[in-house]
């Protein structure tokens, strides 16, 4: 923050609120660009999250708080702000991802311990709320802090500033109204009849001795009406205990804090406000009743009202991003363990291929019996094992690495019987291909296509080892998109896991690494397509792929 002086500001209290001023302001310093970062790992680039915030009529941003190893709070991070909040603390684009004792270094000497104040909300996820006062820019803010989850907060800055200025005006024309009241009747009640608060004044009874105007106006009756009225006809009744104990209160001290509390007004209605009450004395200073000030504060309710739930909106949000932050951890590492695998298993996994084919054939040249069919046996099996961890490392590298899309026109049918004619289908499995007559072609990738039509067709001979049907089709849809369906009458997918298949990492293979539907994913959307699947378990299920038409 740039020198933003605090000074708690509580309706209950007679005085201003007191403001004290940092004679340093502290400079933006230089920073390098880190937020790019910060904003890729919490996906806060999303568009729903933007638009959200730069909307927002709050200044609004997303910390991490950072801890020393006793778990200490000593610096934080701004992952993510709107325009609103940079304007507000002179912020700079640069300094996102940047420690704000670095991107401010006069912040430790700020009146304010702002580490300590952000540290407890971040570790004990206790909302903190006051006002502050800017001196570079003559303004009040009400700043609202929150954490949607461990070591993260939001800071929610809310110009206050006219709100301010009509308390301070509305308290100068109140003490003036005290004044006159005390100098002249006349002036008394010229304050009396005009000003846009209510007033009213009740004797020791409970009777109303007189109000004004614009208490009248506030409850929808005339003034004679409430001549005629109780209290407990203006009050709902959870609201009457209460009364009792302020009139007591105000009795014995002379006067009250200002309290809120709700009225009936004519028609039913209930509205809240905030009002302060002072004991009411003639002449001669015998105590006769009570006089208070009713303000209503429906429309001020209702800003907080919209504030909360925008609050809770952010809350959803973080949760989201955080959630997305520890995948995209997981994928990370990943990555850099497939690099590994592939510079540290590729070599030696083309040195065991090529000394298997070598020694096949010493084995081919061994006179026929037992011992040459034993090793023909474990030769076979040491190749399946091979192809099987060749195969593992592929998928490894594939999903990590960059797509390179390579786009040319493809024949629909031509790739499906390729397809087919590329995988061993078990005798007890029917296989039809149904492509319609005149389905254009579609523009494509043909290796990674094929690999997609290869990875959904052998999971549909994987889902029925007691045999049955696979279909493999194709057709035109009226909006112009070609659609490739593989249907299969397997077991089908358990709805509990149903949206989770497309998730990295997630098989129920006791062989699979859960690569294969997810790279799927990944192709189909790189080349402008959808992806999407219908199963019932114990019956089968249809993956539906739709391309637009070449």
């Amino acid at each position: 923050m740039n020198s933003i002086d605090v000074a708690q500001s509580k309706a209950n209290e007679e005085m201003p609120p007191l403001s004290h001023y940092s004679k340093n302001p502290p400079k933006v310093i230089d920073h390098f660009d880190t937020n790019k970062v910060f904003l890729e790992e919490l996906g806060v680039n999303s568009q729903q999250f933007k638009t959200l915030f730069d909307n927002l009529p709050q200044g609004v941003a997303l910390h991490k708080m950072i801890y020393d190893k006793k778990g200490e709070p000593i610096d934080y991070i701004i992952l993510e702000s709107n325009k609103l909040y940079d304007h507000i603390h002179f912020f700079k684009n640069e300094q996102i991802g940047k420690k704000a004792t670095e991107s401010n270094s006069k912040i430790k000497d700020d009146i304010i311990d702002w580490i300590d104040v952000y540290g407890k909300v971040a570790t004990t996820g206790l909302k903190e709320h006051f006002d502050t006062y800017s001196k570079p820019d003559d303004k009040w803010y009400q700043i609202y802090i929150y954490s949607p989850k461990k070591t993260f907060f939001v800071s929610v800055f809310m110009d206050i500033t006219e709100q301010k200025k009509k308390i301070e005006r509305e308290r100068g024309e109140q003490k003036k109204f005290e004044q006159k009241l005390l100098l002249s009747e006349k002036k008394y009640r010229r304050l009396f009849e005009t000003t846009r608060d209510g007033i009213m004044a009740r004797d020791l009874n409970g009777a109303m001795i007189d109000c004004n105007q614009a208490y009248a106006k506030m409850l929808g009756y005339t003034r004679k009406e409430l001549r005629n009225l109780t209290f407990e006809e203006l009050l709902p009744e959870k609201w009457h205990q209460q009364r009792e104990k302020i009139v007591n209160k105000v009795l014995q001290t002379g006067h009250s804090i200002v309290f809120e509390r709700e009225y009936r007004r004519k028609d039913g209605s209930v509205f809240p406000a905030s009002v302060r009450t002072w004991r009411l004395s003639h002449g001669k200073g015998q105590v006769v009743g009570l006089w208070s000030i009713v303000r209503d504060i429906t429309e001020q309710k209702q800003l907080q009202k919209e504030l909360q739930e925008r609050a809770g909106i952010l809350e959803k949000i973080i949760e989201d991003r955080t959630k997305k932050l520890k995948d995209s951890e997981r994928l990370a590492t990943i990555g850099q363990t497939a690099g590994m695998v592939g510079h540290d298993l590729r070599n030696p996994l083309q040195t065991i291929t090529g000394e298997l084919y070598l020694a096949k054939n010493e084995i081919n040249s061994l006179t026929e019996g037992d011992a040459k069919s034993n090793l023909q046996e474990s030769i076979h099996l040491i190749e399946e094992q091979t192809v099987y961890m060749d195969k593992i490392v592929s998928d490894l590298q594939a999903f990590v690495q960059p797509l390179r899309i390579d786009k040319k026109p493809i024949n629909l049918k031509d790739i499906v019987s390729s397809v087919l004619a590329s995988i061993a289908v078990p005798n007890n499995i029917t296989v039809q291909t149904r492509i319609e007559v005149g389905t254009p072609q579609i523009k494509a990738d043909l290796q990674l296509l094929r690999r997609v039509l290869i990875n959904l067709v052998t999971n549909s001979l994987q889902a029925m080892p007691e045999g049955g049907n696979l279909t493999l089709s194709g057709c035109v849809k009226p909006e112009g998109q070609v659609s490739i369906s593989v249907k299969d009458t397997g077991v089908g997918i358990s709805d509990t896991i149903k949206n989770k298949i497309f998730t990295p990492l997630f098989t129920t293979k006791p062989r699979g690494q859960g690569f294969g539907l997810a790279f799927c994913k990944r192709v189909i959307e790189a080349h402008g397509g959808t992806i999407s699947f219908e199963s019932t378990e114990g019956r089968g299920t249809e993956f539906l792929i739709q391309f637009p038409a070449s």
